[in-house]
């Protein structure tokens, strides 16, 4: 685990990154562990110790979120689908980007989307928003042979869809940057910063620590805590404000 660790930092890698993959050999052990496969005294996770460090924030204040939804962009525009894509993922309780590639037009009844996450199995019921309904009707429109909502997975193949996510995820990430310099924001987008916002502005606007935890789907309310973290330093300043008369 020590050579593991020294190897990863050796490559210019971080500490939280280290901590994904540590965690998960952790589970692996723990499983191997119940199954009789593996004796507890090579368990190497009594001496070895997980950290983390903490991270910049990723939520987008919601000005920045008003300029990506108020964006005039054309439909032929490298970012027009990029922009699509993050809206509405903040739409859906910040679903994450391997979710959207496999929802199902199937999944829309009723003027509701109901499906299951692929990480946990969690069932959603979310209402669709006449602002959501315009981004979906374009997609169902323009896919209407395929029996996905977005034009992300392009072969049948378990596998090869797998790659067809890392590979639309990895081009969507490079794309947020462009989507970020036209509208003036100066934070790393990324696929995860709609998940944050939404749960961030959910948070801003008084929502129940459980409902935004039933909402991104956390087993609980520890994970949506580190999620939150805190309040955006501009609402921190206005607290201080009426602290301070």
């Amino acid at each position: 685990m020590a050579k593991f660790d020294t190897h990863h930092k050796s490559k210019g890698n971080g500490v939280n990154g280290l901590a994904v993959y540590m965690r998960t050999i952790r589970a692996i052990y723990n499983k191997a562990i119940k199954s009789g496969l593996v004796d507890k005294e090579l368990y190497p996770f009594d001496d070895y110790k997980i950290k983390t460090s903490p991270t910049d924030k990723r939520a987008l204040d919601s000005e920045f979120l008003k300029k990506i939804i108020e964006l005039e962009i054309p439909v032929n525009h490298i970012c027009f689908n990029t922009r699509n894509y993050f809206l509405a993922s903040y739409m859906m309780y910040g679903m994450n980007f391997a979710d959207m590639a496999y929802l199902e037009k199937s999944s829309l009844v009723n003027g509701r989307i109901r499906y299951r996450r692929r990480k946990t199995g969690k069932l959603y019921d979310i209402k669709i928003t006449p602002s959501l309904e315009k981004i979906l009707g374009h997609y169902l429109e323009q896919n209407p042979v395929s029996k996905f909502v977005f034009p992300i997975l392009k072969r049948e193949d378990p596998v090869l869809r797998d790659k067809d996510i890392q590979w639309a995820r990895k081009r969507y990430n490079k794309k947020l940057k462009t989507l970020a310099t036209l509208c003036g924001i100066d934070s790393n987008l990324t696929s995860y910063v709609s998940r944050h916002s939404f749960a961030t502005q959910a948070m801003l606007h008084e929502i129940p620590l459980a409902a935004i935890s039933t909402m991104l789907g956390h087993s609980s309310l520890k994970t949506t805590e580190i999620y939150l973290k805190g309040l955006p330093i501009n609402v921190l300043d206005d607290y201080n404000e009426k602290i301070l008369g």
